[in-house]
């Protein structure tokens, strides 16, 4: 463990440049509990300048967690359009009618955990900024930082490294102000200990860094366990229409994209006329997935005919602007906006 000396240095110091660097981000502006957790959910696997918008339109279609809790859950999906991981916006919701139903937010890093959606990092960083609890936060910001500072080469997400880590921040922690002491350790790792070029001059810790001014360190902290090897998925979405209409299906509830709605993969009877490839294939990349889609066009002999075909695969027929107000993957939205709903 680091020297007691050096955590109180590097507290002090870190506490300075926080309040003279951070930044001002719309739910530190006018601080809640629910904007704080919005907040939190919203910028897991996203980048803030993609998540500030978002906040504002939740915030402005669901202003209380009692407007998010009694809307549909196609609602919220929607809202999430474009962010990925759908899982979080149905925890969020599910998580909103639990409160709801208590009539109180949950008051403490233990009872957070308790809700959908929220996990030990989730939880520490809203029990610590909305409510004053001295709870350490550790996500990708904080790793870096800590990893680099104290010099951990173990895999910060291996059993041993991430125990190094949140013993550190354990440590470094100011009981006195947990909730800014939080931000301002994710808040250098997002501003000054970027994972390529680090701006070491100008951070706070580099006195006593193990990492400072050291390139080769950069490359190698946070150490990480190999990636696994995307798995490729050939994908076929079938746009079958006729005049105005097309047909949507929903995927399952569980696996890529859940609940959300896209196009059939179920090729239509030969009495539809097909139109070949409506653009050209779509390389599209998941976290453990590389799709190659291909997409096919299809027009119906007649409403009969495309109503039938809708029914055999559990889809629904849409005209093209009632299909927009549908949540649909990123993928989905591609090719609706950029050729499909042109045609």
């Amino acid at each position: 463990m680091t020297n007691p000396n050096n955590i109180l240095l590097a507290r002090t110091n870190l506490k300075s440049w926080y309040a003279n660097h951070a930044r001002d981000l719309p739910w530190r502006l006018d601080p809640s509990l629910y904007g704080t957790w919005l907040s939190e959910i919203l910028l897991q696997q996203t980048r803030v300048e993609t998540g500030i918008p978002k906040w504002h339109l939740f915030m402005d279609f669901f202003p209380t967690v009692g407007h998010l809790a009694s809307a549909t859950e196609d609602q919220v999906l929607k809202a999430w359009e474009g962010l990925g991981y759908y899982r979080r916006a149905t925890h969020l919701h599910k998580a909103a009618k639990a409160i709801d139903v208590a009539g109180e937010f949950p008051k403490s890093y233990v009872d957070w955990l308790k809700l959908p959606g929220i996990g030990p990092y989730t939880a520490a960083a809203i029990a610590s900024i909305g409510l004053g609890e001295g709870v350490a936060v550790v996500d990708g910001n904080v790793q870096r930082v800590i990893s680099r500072w104290e010099g951990i080469t173990d895999p910060v997400d291996g059993k041993i490294g991430a125990k190094a880590v949140q013993a550190a921040a354990d440590a470094w922690l100011d009981h006195a102000d947990p909730g800014n002491h939080n931000q301002a350790v994710m808040e250098l790792g997002a501003l000054i200990c970027s994972p390529r070029n680090p701006m070491c001059k100008r951070c706070p810790l580099s006195t006593n860094c193990a990492s400072a001014n050291q390139p080769d360190m950069w490359g190698i902290l946070p150490a990480k366990k190999p990636k696994k090897k995307a798995i490729r998925w050939d994908l076929t979405w079938h746009i079958v229409r006729y005049k105005n209409f097309t047909v949507t299906i929903q995927r399952p509830e569980t696996g890529v994209w859940a609940k959300l709605w896209a196009f059939p993969e179920t090729q239509p009877s030969n009495e539809f006329n097909p139109l070949g490839e409506l653009m050209k294939p779509v390389t599209h990349l998941l976290t453990h997935r590389r799709i190659e889609a291909t997409i096919q066009g299809w027009e119906a002999p007649n409403k009969a005919a495309i109503d039938v075909y809708a029914s055999e695969i559990g889809g629904e027929v849409l005209t093209w602007e009632e299909l927009g107000q549908r949540a649909m993957p990123r993928l989905a939205t591609k090719i609706f906006s950029d050729k499909l709903s042109k045609v």
